[in-house]
């Protein structure tokens, strides 16, 4: 009895003190997406969704926020997506193509990143995806 209490807090302090917990906490929190992270100003993010149906997402998200689009471009397996907000804000997200059912997308808002908005533009495409 005394090693299964010792292998549970062993395994919760591993948990609480690395970054496994918080993949293990991000890949789990909402529908169609496999995980996050913030690092750098840049909310990097696992949808699970194939590449060309995660591309319109983003679009049909920025459109839905009333974001004003500038520039959109991609080839069969990556592009960028840049758009401003009314406050004047950059907005850029990079959709990559990962596997058949994954697309990785890095959003940055603003020059040095807001955690806040990109969490924002996050959640709103993921509500487009599961729309679709």
């Amino acid at each position: 009895m005394v090693k299964v209490k010792l292998a549970v807090l062993a395994v919760i302090s591993v948990m609480l003190t690395s970054c496994v917990y918080l993949g293990f906490f991000a890949a789990g929190t909402a529908a169609g997406v496999g995980g996050y992270k913030y690092h750098n100003g840049v909310l990097t993010v696992i949808y699970e969704a194939p590449f060309m149906e995660t591309w319109e997402g983003c679009l049909k998200a920025v459109d839905e926020m009333g974001l004003r689009l500038i520039k959109s471009a991609h080839d069969l397996t990556a592009g960028t997506i840049e758009a401003k907000r009314a406050d004047g804000k950059p907005i850029r997200i990079k959709v990559k193509y990962k596997s058949s059912k994954e697309t990785k997308v890095a959003i940055r808002v603003g020059i040095f990143g807001d955690e806040e908005a990109s969490n924002v533009i996050k959640e709103k495409i993921r509500q487009v995806l599961v729309r679709s």
